[in-house]
């Protein structure tokens, strides 16, 4: 299969400001976007999303931990055609062949996993 990496994770975080003082501060990894319950730290290829626990935002349903990795365009519609039936909660897949595609599912621990080609086509931008 063509899993090309890691294209995101979302870490459950209780103190904001240690947190990005260990991953930007320290680590190094560059601030792109922040509101009350997230910071988006882009790397050049991925991205880490700190989200404050008790969150009412994005992947409130998503887990314990929420991840996506990068996948080829066939392989992408590989992993479409084994989930079809159903036999794993879904959501999407969303988008078009050659544009930015993601699909999600859960994984048996209750994480929720997430596929997507949107680092084939560049850096995904946050409005």
């Amino acid at each position: 299969m063509g899993v090309i990496g890691i294209e995101e994770i979302f870490l459950q975080v209780k103190n904001m400001e240690k947190a990005i003082d260990f991953y930007h501060g320290i680590l190094g990894i560059p601030l792109d976007k922040q509101d009350g319950e997230k910071t988006y730290l882009q790397m050049e290829r991925g991205h880490l999303v700190l989200q404050i626990e008790d969150h009412t935002g994005f992947h409130q349903g998503g887990g314990p931990l929420h991840f996506a990795m990068t996948v080829t365009e066939e392989t992408f519609d590989e992993i479409v055609a084994k989930l079809e039936g159903g036999r794993i909660f879904t959501r999407g897949p969303y988008g078009e062949r050659g544009e930015r595609r993601a699909l999600f599912m859960m994984d048996p621990d209750g994480n929720e996993a997430e596929v997507n080609t949107r680092y084939l086509y560049g850096v995904p931008k946050r409005d």
